[in-house]
């Protein structure tokens, strides 16, 4: 009988404990986050650029990083990340016209992208980069 009294009391005390269980929150940016050797191939003028940029991610969104010296013109644009996979949407930046795609390969960035500039109303770039950390 006391252990019947027992596993009762036992059953009651744990079916009125509150169990929680915290699991950690993956952040798809968290790859993509730090500082990046940059060689930039322009398919309009057919030049090779080498520069470094960095990237951070936006705490006011799930899914935005900033990308800081792009195009080496010490300006920021942002970039939607789903997975791999960078998306630059159109978007205008003290004077410069950009848009473009990307991937992530293990710790290495592909990037395609067009840029004009509009203050010196110059040819659309198109460009290919490699950045490495």
């Amino acid at each position: 009988m006391k252990r019947l009294i027992f596993a009762a009391s036992f059953l009651l005390v744990m079916a009125s404990c509150d169990i929680t269980i915290i699991e950690p929150r993956y952040d798809s940016r968290d790859k993509f986050v730090g500082y990046y050797a940059v060689e930039e191939y322009s398919e309009t003028y057919n030049d090779y650029t080498h520069y470094s940029i960095s990237i951070s991610k936006d705490y006011n969104s799930s899914y935005i990083i900033y990308l800081h010296n792009f195009y080496g013109a010490d300006i920021s644009v942002y970039a939607q990340v789903d997975y791999n996979k960078i998306t630059i949407p159109y978007q205008v930046v003290d004077g410069y016209e950009i848009e473009g795609v990307g991937t992530l390969s293990g710790a290495d960035i592909n990037l395609n992208y067009r840029v004009k500039d509009l203050y010196n109303n110059s040819r659309t770039d198109f460009c290919e980069v490699w950045a490495d950390r």
